[in-house]
């Protein structure tokens, strides 16, 4: 579940969500009705990684999920779990295509940190 807190007046698809007191500016992939600021709705996340994959270990336990300057793109840090496709930023638990993590298996419950163009949402 995710409240909308704004909606880019530029960008249609830009949304702003808030996932369990995190906010995250997201691509709004599917939405089939309209959305209404300060409402919660049941929502999709996934990752979209345009360029090549970039993912490295890091020797801090930390969890974060930082946006790089104004745009879509983020660097998520936290747990990477290879049995189950996923990455805990703290907070937020994102869902990795197995294709991109083929060659990571030695990062498994290791913290890791990745590189994403976009973190895009679907409404359902």
């Amino acid at each position: 579940m995710a409240k909308v807190v704004e909606m880019s007046p530029i960008i249609e698809e830009e949304v702003t969500l808030e996932i369990d007191g995190i906010e995250i500016v997201t691509f709004a992939n599917l939405c089939p009705f309209e959305l209404i600021v300060g409402e919660v709705y049941q929502i999709e996340l996934d990752l979209t990684i345009l360029d090549e994959f970039i993912i490295k270990k890091v020797d801090w336990e930390e969890y974060k999920i930082h946006q790089e300057g104004n745009g879509l793109s983020y660097t998520l840090q936290g747990k990477l779990d290879i049995d189950n496709r996923a990455l805990d930023a703290g907070g937020i638990t994102f869902e990795i295509d197995s294709e991109f993590l083929m060659d990571y298996g030695y990062l498994h419950e290791q913290y890791v940190q990745i590189r994403v163009n976009r973190i895009t949402v679907d409404f359902l």
